[in-house]
Order: C-alpha cells, then sequence, then structure tokens
C-alpha cells in the first residue's frame, strides 16, 4: 500500500528524531476549553494552529502552562480546570503530578487521572479503562434506549522520540428511530462508525478501533500515521472535513515555522458496502487533502484548503491510489486536469478573527465547482429582480455548476460579566450538488470518488443542499458541574422519486432534472429541530455521571406534516470518553 510505503520512506529519511507527542482526542472537551483559553486571551495561541484539530499534547501544555502564568481574567473555575488538564498530560508538565491518596497495591490509580502510569527519563505509559452505559426513556417508546460501551486508552512516548496511541472499545446498544433511519441512509453504516450487527431486540453490536504513532522528522516537520479522525476548522460543523464519519487510515504531515502551519493529509477510506472486487473487500477510495494556515496577526488566523478524492472501481476496472498526487507542494486541480480529470476536488477557505477578549467571529467557504460565466447569469437575474436593472443580459441561472457553502459563526466566553458560560452560534449554507461526484466507469454505480467515507459524509454530516443554524453553551458553575445545550435547526431540499436535487452526498449528479434552474433548498423540503441539555458531575477525574433531555422534531414544509417526533429522557456513567451525541 503506497501510504504505509511512503511512510516508512520518510522514517528512513528523517534522521535524528526529536521531542515527539501524541494528539489529544479527536472531539475531546480540551479542544473547547483551550478555544475558550484562546478566546479570553483576545490572541491565537503560538504553539498550535486551532482550525487544525486534534490538538497536539505538547502544544497544548505550552499553552495552558503560558496561559495560567500570563492571563489575568480566569475564573477560579479556569483555574481548576487549568491545573486538572496539566494533571492528565503529565508527561509534559513541569510540576509534579499529584499523588492519590489512596492507590490501589501502590500501582493502581497512584495518580488521580491513570488507572495505571509509568514515567521515566525515557519511557512514559498511561493505561485507562474506557466505559459508557447509559439508558434512555422515550416518549412512545414502550423499550428502553440503551448504550454499552467498554474498552481501553493507551497513550505513551519512548526516548522523547516517539508518541503512540491506541483507543479500542467494543458497544452494543439500542438507539432512536432517527439514528436508525440515518443509518439506513449511510447503507448499513452506524453514524459515526462502520460495519455493524444486529443484537438482541432491534439493537446493534459494532467495534472501535483508533491507533497511531508519532514522530518528528525534524524541529519544524511532525509525522503521525495510523487509523483516526481529522477536523478543520473553527466551528461546530465543517463544510470542508469533519470528524463526523468512520475512523481512516492516514498519514499526516504537520510543519509548522512560527507563523505558518501546513499539513498534508493522504487518507485511504472505503467505499462501503459495494463490493463489485470479489471475495469480501470493499472498493478502496482515496483522499489527499492540504491545509495552509496562518497567523496573520495575533487575532486573526486565515487558512486555505485543498483536496482531492478518488475512487471507483468496478467489475472490471479497478482504480488505485494516483502517485501525482503525492506532491505535497502543487495545486490539486492542476493534477486533476493532468491525469484526465477523474477525481473530485474541494478548495476552501476558514479564518477566525479575535475581535475582542471574550469575542470571536469564525467562517468557511467551500466551493467544489465554479463557473464564472454562470456566477455573471445568477447576479444578472438578482439585478433584474431588484429592479437595478431592466433586462437581463444572460438567458441562463441557477446552473448546478455553482456547487458551493458558507459558515459564518460567533463566539462568546462569559458574556454580560456572567462568568465560566460559553456560547457559540453558526450559520451553515450549502448550495445543491456540494460534494457529489460522478460515475467514473459510466457503469450506472454509485460514486466512488464522493467527497465519504463508509457511506457518511466527510463534512457535514447531513449532506448538502441545506440552511441550518446551530447553538452550543457550556456553563460550569462548580469546578466538576457543568450544564451543556445544543440547538440545531436546518432545513434541507431532499430527493423527490428518483431524481436527484442535490441534498444526498452519495447519490450521481447526472441524474439531476437539468443543468440550470436548481435552486437552493429545492426538492422536498424537510425541516428538522433538535435540542439536548446535559449536566455532567465528574466525581472523579474521568469518571462522570450524565443526565440528559432530548427533543427532536422533523417534518414537511410545503404540508407542515410532522413525520417524526422524539422525546427522550436518560442518564449515565462515562468514564474517560466523549459522550457519543446524535446531532443531526
Amino acid at each position: 500500500m503506497k501510504i504505509i510505503f511512503l511512510f516508512f520512506l520518510m522514517i528512513v529519511c528523517s534522521g535524528t528524531v526529536l521531542g515527539q507527542s501524541v494528539f489529544l482526542p479527536s472531539g475531546s472537551y480540551d479542544h473547547l476549553f483551550l478555544n475558550r483559553l484562546e478566546l479570553k486571551a483576545g490572541r491565537h495561541s503560538s504553539y498550535f494552529h486551532s482550525g487544525v484539530k486534534p490538538f497536539e499534547r505538547r502544544a497544548s501544555m505550552a499553552f495552558a502552562m503560558g496561559v495560567d502564568t500570563l492571563l489575568t481574567n480566569l475564573t477560579q473555575i479556569d483555574r481548576h480546570w487549568l491545573h486538572d488538564f496539566m494533571q492528565r498530560n503529565p508527561e509534559w508538565a513541569i510540576e509534579k503530578p499529584d499523588s492519590s491518596r489512596l492507590p490501589i497495591f501502590d500501582s493502581f490509580y497512584a495518580f488521580p487521572s491513570d488507572l495505571f502510569r509509568y514515567q521515566s527519563e525515557t519511557f512514559f505509559i498511561s493505561i485507562n479503562p474506557v466505559l459508557e452505559v447509559s439508558f434512555d426513556m422515550e416518549r412512545g417508546i414502550e423499550n428502553l434506549h440503551y448504550l454499552n460501551t467498554r474498552g481501553a486508552e493507551v497513550r505513551g512516548k519512548i526516548n522523547d522520540r516517539v508518541g503512540f496511541y491506541t483507543f479500542v472499545s467494543t458497544t452494543q446498544g439500542r438507539f432512536p428511530d432517527f439514528v436508525m433511519r440515518q443509518q439506513i441512509n449511510h447503507y448499513g453504516a452506524f453514524p459515526r462508525e462502520g460495519w455493524t450487527k444486529g443484537f438482541g431486540e432491534g439493537g446493534v453490536d459494532f467495534f472501535t478501533a483508533r491507533g497511531y504513532i508519532a514522530f518528528q522528522a525534524t524541529e519544524n516537520i511532525g509525522l503521525q500515521f495510523g487509523q483516526d479522525r481529522n477536523f478543520i476548522g473553527h466551528g461546530i460543523r465543517s463544510l470542508l472535513l469533519s470528524d463526523y464519519a468512520n475512523n481512516y487510515l492516514f498519514l499526516k504531515v504537520n510543519t509548522r515555522y512560527r507563523w505558518f502551519h501546513y499539513q498534508n493529509l493522504f487518507a485511504h477510506l472505503l467505499d462501503f458496502p459495494r463490493r463489485t472486487l470479489g471475495l469480501r473487500n470493499y472498493d478502496p477510495k482515496f483522499l489527499v487533502a492540504h491545509q495552509l494556515s496562518f497567523q496573520i496577526t495575533p487575532r486573526f488566523q486565515l487558512g486555505f484548503f485543498e483536496s482531492v478524492t478518488m475512487g471507483g472501481s468496478d467489475s472490471v476496472n479497478t482504480r488505485g491510489f494516483d502517485w501525482h498526487y503525492l506532491n505535497p507542494v502543487i495545486f490539486y486541480r492542476a493534477i486533476e486536469h493532468h491525469v484526465g480529470d477523474p477525481d473530485k476536488i474541494t478548495v476552501g477557505m476558514n479564518w477566525e478573527f479575535l475581535i475582542t477578549p471574550g469575542l470571536g467571529f469564525y467562517g468557511q467557504f467551500i466551493a467544489d465547482e465554479i463557473f464564472v460565466q454562470d456566477v455573471r447569469a445568477d447576479l444578472d437575474s438578482l439585478l433584474v429582480r431588484l429592479g437595478l436593472r431592466r433586462e437581463r443580459k444572460f438567458q441562463t441561472f441557477a446552473s448546478m455548476r455553482n456547487q458551493f457553502g458558507i459558515q459564518l459563526g460567533l463566539k462568546v466566553a462569559d458574556p454580560f460579566g456572567l462568568k465560566n458560560l460559553d456560547l457559540q452560534g453558526e450559520v451553515n449554507l450549502i448550495r445543491p450538488f456540494v460534494y457529489q461526484h460522478f460515475d467514473v466507469f459510466n457503469k450506472g454505480m454509485r460514486p466512488g470518488a464522493s467527497y465519504s467515507h463508509y457511506s457518511q459524509p466527510l463534512a457535514h454530516p447531513v449532506g448538502a443542499n441545506l440552511a441550518e443554524w446551530a447553538f452550543k453553551g457550556r456553563y460550569r458553575p462548580f469546578r466538576n458541574f457543568e450544564i451543556s445545550t445544543a440547538v440545531f435547526s436546518y432545513t434541507q431540499g431532499t430527493d423527490i422519486g428518483n431524481v436527484n436535487y442535490g441534498g444526498n452526498v452519495m447519490r450521481d449528479y447526472n441524474l439531476r432534472h437539468g443543468m440550470y434552474n436548481n435552486f437552493f433548498l429545492q426538492g422536498r423540503q424537510i425541516n428538522v429541530l433538535l435540542g439536548e441539555v446535559t449536566a455532567s458531575y465528574q466525581f472523579r477525574p474521568g469518571w462522570h455521571i450524565d443526565v440528559r433531555f432530548l427533543a427532536r422534531r422533523q417534518k414537511e414544509l410545503e404540508t407542515g406534516i410532522m413525520l417524526f417526533t422524539n422525546e427522550m429522557i436518560g442518564m449515565g456513567l462515562r468514564v474517560n470518553t466523549v459522550a457519543r451525541r446524535h446531532h443531526f
């Protein structure tokens, strides 16, 4: 496999390896806390770029220790969370970690945050159990929904040269109907996971595995190889690359120098569940992406993103990885034209501007295709409708080739003097056909080069042709107690019959009704409103008791018919893991 070959080639060529760190887990609450510290500081960290996630632990600790010393507007709760964060990352801490009052056999829980920890000058390892057990009672449903996850998490470093991380768990659960419908939309792949099998009465059973090694090739270049997720952007959602889809194998190269961060990502994806190469193989597909992020000023961070998705095997043709895309410093669009234009190219940008300490503005822009002539035609039509022009200069408008999306959002820390409160809200607008592709071999099969992995979107979890506003809030009145809320409302234009109206990422955009007259939110308009409130108490480091309420409404806008309703209340125990959310 070419990614593995490239990985070992870089090891051989890397020479002396410097100190290396693993990363904070994907989706970790520590990312939110570090973003809060940046927001309160009113300036971005010089150790990492917050639009590229997950964060490296070493860089995060360097930033946290600097904030602890220099920032004067931290609350007492912030200080407690800083202390706890440093205790969870002792391999990069300066101060001696706290010891447990009652360790077990002098070896287990000798330190409050780890089941087992060993640290010397040349070796560090941390081993922790993973557990999430929860039950939800839904109105009108006799059987309880439940979740039962058990596993382990291991991380460490060797000789300050190589870092390693692994997470394994097995899960059984029975979930609400809207989650199971999402699984059907994913052709059988469970949301955020992969292959499942049935369990009990209406339940599913699946296995999760993440793991990688990381090392430093030079002082400014770090490498990571393994199986995990990535996220680009500052928002609740990402229109460029999110952590919604299943884990995937990748090689990542991070180049940092003072005010810029350049990331190359080479990923091996799967086109589940179509099997066309015989035996039990899922069709391979590949993603190559790079993100160039600049600290224009301490307050303004700007990033440019480009990706190419390649795939599309059938019973006769096997599409492998194209070596042209291994060039780390070239525009992929130029390569795609060079090899015959079979692949899907996505470009975009993301930014965050910290207006004042405690207030930040962020956003993203993504473009799959934009034709200048089509944009002119749309502007011409708009000017005539507004009465600013008498006659139209172009006959066409609303081209399907105008495939783009935009995100705009605000973050606030401690608004109106309310300490320990974080608020974040954003708007996402995505035109039809964004993320879709066509059947390369014209065999009437699902496009392998769509912006997806394991039948799940690589960006927005719902797809495209949608308008959404999203809100999240977090309040910490006490050191170990938190109340969080999330509200999502989106309207999406869905397909009618077999006609593709541009919302489903997995469809062939050649199955549309025409080249023009493709309007935003066209098709059957479905509106979803979802709200969730959670209270969480941490009774020992990493151990949480959660109580939550979730309500979801789904209706057809044209008729006003309520299609589905869900109201659930539940509670659970969570150990060393992020709560599983179903925000779609």
